[in-house]
Order: C-alpha cells, then sequence, then structure tokens
C-alpha cells in the first residue's frame, strides 16, 4: 500500500474501556478467577457478579487464562491497527523477540510475509532494545552498590512492587523496557508519521504503553493472539512482493527481556549477589525478605513468569519447554552476527532509556484484630482453629477474612464451611423426608419402610412384633373450641409422652392427623397391651396450657395387633390393628382393644 507523503499519523487514544472485563452471561460461577488471582483484585459476592478492583490488578491475565468458560476477557484493540493500517501512513510492526514460538508453525520469512501483505510497511523485533537495555544494566552494574536492585521490566512485576510492597519502589531499576527503546530508536531512524504497532506476549503491554512515561513511543499494543486473528480475517494475497531482508542483529548482550549476560556469567551465585526470580509468588516472598531486612541481594531479577516466552500471548497450546525448544531451533538456524552488537549499539542514535517509577495509591485501611476476630467468627473460625487450607484462593484465614471485611469476598469461596452448611442442609432435608416437621416422630413414608422391614425381621428370625394404632379421642373438638395452635400444642405433647413411655428400640410414628402408631419389636401381644395401657393412662391425665392459659387434655383409642399366621404381611398387620381400633372407638373409646388371633 503507498504511503502518502507528509501525511500526519492519527493519534491513538487510550482505551476507555478495561483490559480485562467480565461477561456474567458466560460466567458458571466457580470462582475459578477469583482462587487463582495473585493480587486478591477478583471481587465477588457469591454470585455471577465479579468485579475486577483496578486499584488492586496487576494486569498478570491469570483471571482470562484460569476462566474455564470464558467467563472474563480481555480488550479487543484490532480496531486501533485496522484503523493505522487503512490509513495512509507508515506503520511498523514492531514484535517481541518471541514471535517466533508465538506464531510457530509459521516462519521467520513467512511472518514477515503476511504482515505486509495486510498492510505494514516494516518489520522490526525489540532485539535492540533489549541489547539496550542490556547495555544500560552494565552500566549500572558498574556503579558502587548501595542497595538492593530490583531489576525488571517485565510490567506485571513492576506492578507488583509499586501497589504491595510501595516501601521497595525505590529500589526498581530505572530503565524503560526493551520495547519502549526500540520504539524511540525506530522514531529517531523513521519519517516522522510512522505509527508502530507492538505485538506484545503479554497483556499487560496493551495498557503499559499508555502510561504517561511511555504515551506517544507506540501508538497501539495487541498480543500476539490478537495478531493471529488478525492473519486469519486479512491475509488476502500471500504472494505478495515484500522487500528484501535486512540483516539481522542477534542478542550478544542480553539475555530474557534485556537482562546482561555478564552480570550472569560474573557473578559467584552461591554468595546470592543475583536472585532470579520467576512468578508473583516468589518475587512477593523475596520482596517481603527484603523489606523485613532478611537478604540483601545486589539484584533481584524478576518475571512474572518463566521468561515472555511463557507470556500470556504466546501460543497457549504448547509448554515453556516446547517454545523454548522452537526459538533455540530458529536461533541455530539463523546465520550468525555479521557486526558485534556493540559496535552496532555505538553507530544508532543515543535514545532516553530512563524512566521514574512511582508508588500507587495505598490500598486503603487495616481492620483491626476485633474486626478479624468478628468475621472469622461469621465464618464459624477463630484464631485457634483456622484451616488454612487456602481453598478460598487466600493463603490463610485471617487473609480470607480480611478480604471479607473490605468487601472484596464473601465466606461462600470458603470450601470448608460451605461443606459444613451443605451438610447440616443436607441433615435437615433427610430429617425432613422420614420425621413429622409438628411432632418430631417418624412420619408416615417412614413408618411404611420401618414396618416392612420389621415384618421382614420377624418372619425370617421367628421374633415377635406387634403394632398399636392409637388414635386421639374428640381430637375435633379441640381444634373447634381452642383453635389449631391449641391442637398443634396437644399433638406435641403426646409425642413427648409418647417417647417417654416407649423403649429405645420401639419406633413411635404420627400416622395422620391425630392418629399415631407404635412398632413395638421383640413384643408379644400380651405385652404389647401392657405397653398401650400404660400408655392410655398416661394420656388421659396428661393436661396442656394453651395460649389462652385454657387446660386441655384428651383420651386415646389404641388397637393391637401381632405377627401371626393372619398377619404375616404388613399390610396385613396394618388392617388388624385398624379394625381393633375401630372396635376399641366403637365400644365408647379410651380404651385398649386386640385384634384376634
Amino acid at each position: 500500500m503507498p504511503k502518502a507523503e507528509g501525511s500526519q499519523r492519527p493519534r491513538v487514544a487510550a482505551p476507555v474501556t478495561p483490559l480485562f472485563s467480565h461477561a456474567s452471561t458466560d460466567c458458571a460461577q466457580c470462582w475459578t478467577c477469583a482462587r487463582h488471582c495473585p493480587a486478591h483484585a477478583i471481587k465477588t459476592d457469591g454470585s455471577s457478579q465479579v468485579e475486577i478492583l483496578d486499584e488492586r490488578c496487576v494486569k498478570c491475565g491469570l483471571c482470562v487464562i484460569e476462566c474455564p468458560n470464558s467467563g472474563q476477557t480481555v480488550r479487543d484493540d484490532l480496531g486501533a491497527v485496522r484503523a493505522l493500517l487503512e490509513s495512509d501512513i507508515t506503520v511498523v510492526a514492531l514484535l517481541s523477540t518471541e514471535y517466533v514460538a508465538a506464531l510457530h508453525p509459521l516462519t521467520t520469512e513467512q511472518i514477515e510475509q503476511r504482515l505486509h501483505a495486510i498492510g505494514f510497511t516494516s518489520v522490526e523485533t525489540t532485539v535492540l532494545g533489549e541489547e539496550i537495555v542490556a547495555a544500560t544494566y552494565e552500566r549500572l552494574d558498574a556503579l558502587p552498590a548501595t542497595r538492593t536492585q530490583l531489576r525488571s521490566t517485565c510490567p506485571v512485576a513492576v506492578s507488583w512492587v509499586r501497589t504491595f510492597h510501595p516501601g521497595l519502589v525505590d529500589m526498581l531499576a530505572p530503565v524503560v523496557p526493551p520495547y519502549i527503546a526500540q520504539s524511540r530508536l525506530i522514531r529517531m531512524l523513521y519519517p516522522e508519521d510512522t505509527a508502530i504497532v507492538y505485538v506484545s506476549p503479554c497483556w499487560a503491554r496493551k495498557d503499559e504503553v499508555y502510561e504517561h512515561d511511555f504515551f506517544g513511543d507506540v501508538d497501539v499494543a495487541i498480543g500476539f493472539d490478537e495478531l493471529r486473528r488478525l492473519f486469519d480475517e486479512r491475509l488476502d494475497d500471500t504472494n505478495k512482493d515484500v522487500p528484501a531482508r535486512r540483516p539481522r542483529a542477534v542478542k550478544q548482550i542480553s539475555v530474557t527481556d534485556g537482562f546482561p549476560r555478564r552480570v550472569l556469567a560474573e557473578t559467584d551465585l552461591t554468595r546470592c549477589d543475583v536472585l532470579v526470580v520467576r512468578g508473583l509468588n516468589d518475587l512477593d516472598g523475596i520482596c517481603t525478605a527484603i523489606g523485613r531486612g532478611e537478604v540483601s541481594p545486589r539484584v533481584v531479577d524478576m518475571l512474572s513468569c518463566e521468561g515472555c516466552i511463557d507470556g500470556p500471548c504466546v501460543n497457549n497450546e504448547l509448554s515453556v519447554f516446547t517454545k523454548r525448544a522452537i526459538d533455540a531451533a530458529e536461533r541455530r538456524r539463523q546465520p550468525p552476527a555479521e557486526i558485534d552488537s556493540r559496535a552496532f549499539l555505538s553507530a544508532l542514535p543515543v535514545i532516553e532509556v530512563d524512566r521514574i517509577h512511582a508508588a500507587r495509591p495505598p490500598l486503603g485501611p487495616m481492620p483491626s484484630d476485633a474486626e478479624i476476630d468478628a468475621v472469622l467468627a461469621e465464618g464459624e473460625f477463630s484464631r485457634e482453629d483456622v484451616l488454612d487450607c487456602g481453598a478460598c484462593g487466600y493463603p490463610t484465614c485471617v487473609a480470607h477474612a480480611m478480604a471479607i471485611w473490605d468487601g472484596r469476598s464473601t465466606w461462600h469461596m470458603c470450601f470448608p464451611l460451605e461443606r459444613r452448611l451443605f451438610e447440616r442442609e443436607r441433615i435437615k432435608l433427610s430429617e425432613a423426608a422420614v420425621l413429622d416437621p409438628l411432632t418430631g416422630l417418624m412420619n408416615r413414608r417412614a413408618f411404611d419402610r420401618r414396618i416392612t422391614e420389621e415384618v421382614a425381621r420377624t418372619r425370617r428370625y421367628g421374633s415377635p412384633l406387634s403394632l398399636c394404632m392409637m388414635d386421639l379421642d374428640s381430637f375435633k373438638e379441640v381444634n373447634d373450641r381452642y383453635g389449631h395452635s391449641a391442637g398443634d400444642a396437644l399433638l406435641r405433647a403426646v409425642a413427648v409422652l409418647l417417647k417417654a413411655e416407649l423403649r429405645a428400640i420401639d419406633v413411635a410414628v404420627r400416622y395422620g392427623g391425630d392418629e399415631f402408631a407404635m412398632i413395638l419389636p421383640n413384643t408379644h401381644k400380651t405385652d404389647a397391651w401392657a405397653v398401650a395401657e400404660k400408655i392410655r393412662d398416661a394420656l388421659q391425665r396428661l393436661t396442656v396450657t394453651t395460649e389462652t392459659d385454657a387446660m386441655i387434655s384428651s383420651s386415646a383409642s389404641i388397637g393391637i395387633a401381632s405377627v401371626g399366621e393372619a398377619t404375616q404381611h404388613a399390610n396385613d398387620l396394618l388392617d388388624a390393628a385398624d379394625r381393633a381400633l375401630y372396635v376399641a372407638k366403637r365400644a365408647g373409646r379410651n380404651r385398649v382393644e386386640l385384634a384376634p388371633g
């Protein structure tokens, strides 16, 4: 695409959309994002309502990576890239040096061809920027060491120190990232209207380019994942002629992200002069130790992951080991450098590589010990019996309690507590399935199962079994005269009496309404009659005080049947006891009758 002479590049404004967003429609409410966020920047109320707290977020992207259902998404910045490619200006694609692994299986030649085909004027990599940064670090190393230097151009690692260890901010090495150094070099060597699209291994760079110190150095940053999508949608002519490839610079001074090789080669690691830290957990640990004065290394090299080749935009389908092997194979394939990097850098214009680090605003007040104890008590914990299992995503129960105190989390995130609550509800539901809610006795459903089991046991072992069916006399009159609340109180009192009079192996059942049943294992008919008579006598002496202070009482009619030749099955036994009950009621009530046989 020809570029017009003297055209001005359109200024790309900082996006108003946050880098990470929560898609509630796709949220499975598993809270994986909250549990895996190392900064605990995911606020959840235990539902699909999830909020990313910008004041804590370090842009590591783990919430997106770990989400199993696309509930967390990354801002799409391809619109700004399309606008630049459709303009009449020079647009440079600036690739992070991990591009070979990130765009595998495309070769270097195929990548350049595709970039030119979709409209990029030129293709650069950050190799020179990494060499410039490494040379700057070497000059810093030559200065007298007065304190620890936290060395990182990783935006996530830098943000972690600025946010969670603000007291160490002045230890951060004041050096720009390699891609910023490279973009400033491009601005000095290319026409004034040149636009730069940086393709990054890391989502955090997509926001970092709009920070005050870097704004304007890069027009827009996208991830390698976005570049792949751009290839798919815009690659119309893969046979388009492309400019001849220029000699490529080779990293001779630097290793990962601009770290100088010489420091590693000349440092005695057994003295812990240089600590290499990978991952935010270890980074937090070393910063905490430095803050406490426990260690004082000369240099700490910090990255949030296993190098930029392990970044979230770099071919996540491949393991980091595979990606390293791909990168190493490409380096072996390239011809040796035609010129020494130091000589090459000396011929380049001098660019500004200094930066200023500032601590982020304080995170807010901290709860008192009493407030933490109160939150722990809500979760049925105390400091003495905390589990610190980490299932909530926090390292300790106290840390989780602090997050609950300031509204970032809830006890719904506590798996042990949720399991205890669930077990209680399960027990309640189980009891509700077999217990009468008014009296606490077994219900009709449980009775049907139990009487069948007891009859089968009696038939197998020949042990006696009796069944008593009991009906309260004139119970309807109690309800009609004193109300249903009085009737309910009487039924509860009867239940208490039955539990007191029966043995542990006996079963008392509210059969329905004012009718009760008593299963008496290992009990002959005559013994069952004695039990029933004792209960009948106790019932007629029972009085209950109503809410209006009225005294109510009732008698009972009871029918008894035992397993015999005519009652070999549960239904036969129940029918025989019911007939005996009917006889008792017809004979004047307040009496016990035995079924024949």
